[in-house]
């Protein structure tokens, strides 16, 4: 093993309830007459692009990027509007001093946008284990999770084969899996134990208090 590659929302942060009710928000504006609960499968391991695609097809590309930036806004106002939640996971800080110490290198792969990057540097004081400019983040560039974890690996110089990758998403995993990622980690935040071992992924924590250190020998 030669790196470690992190996934943010999910994984070190759990958030999913708060995509949920700020993407459910923006189903209402693009279906304000449809009263049918919002399905929240649809939103997980894809980045926003790919999602507002799927929800509202008609949507031109420069219409998707506004939506984008509403939704994200609405999202990182209900994180502020819930302090109780804005906290990494378990075990998440000692799980980066042991990288450290251990001079394991390791970079964050986040289906995020910048705006919200730069959010979570600022609440959670990222920029003591991270560099943002080397922070894979959704530029735009990307067509899926996988290819964003293939850059983080060439920014660690690493192959993913050498890498492990710590996920929460079953798409994200198998996303992983097909690109020969060495270890995938589950992390169980939005996804069922048995959807994530069955998307490929090779261990299961709740929390990074459960991380074993032993699968960095894989």
């Amino acid at each position: 093993m030669r790196a470690v590659l992190l996934d943010f929302n999910g994984t070190m942060f759990f958030d999913s309830s708060l995509h949920v009710e700020s993407w459910s928000k923006i189903y209402q504006d693009l279906y304000p007459e449809d009263t049918k609960p919002f399905d929240m499968t649809c939103i997980f391991g894809a980045n926003n692009d790919a999602i507002l695609q799927n929800l509202a097809p008609w949507l031109t590309a420069e219409e998707r990027d506004i939506y984008s930036e509403k939704k994200e806004a609405l999202y990182r106002r209900a994180c502020l509007t819930k302090p109780e939640m804005l906290r990494l996971v378990p075990g998440t800080e000692n799980f980066l001093a042991k990288m450290q110490e251990r001079g394991i290198p390791y970079g964050l792969a986040s289906a995020s946008i910048l705006s919200n990057i730069d959010f979570y540097f600022e609440v959670f004081g990222l920029d003591r284990w991270f560099r943002k400019d080397q922070v894979v983040y959704d530029d735009g560039t990307f067509p899926d999770k996988g290819a964003m974890h293939l850059e983080a690996a060439r920014r660690l110089n690493a192959s993913l084969a050498d890498c492990l990758l710590i996920e929460d998403s079953p798409g994200s995993i198998a996303h992983a899996k097909r690109n020969g990622a060495g270890c995938v980690v589950a992390i169980g935040s939005s996804a069922s134990r048995e959807k994530l071992f069955d998307a490929g992924a090779d261990y299961y924590i709740k929390d990074f208090s459960e991380f074993d250190c032993a699968w960095l020998q894989f």
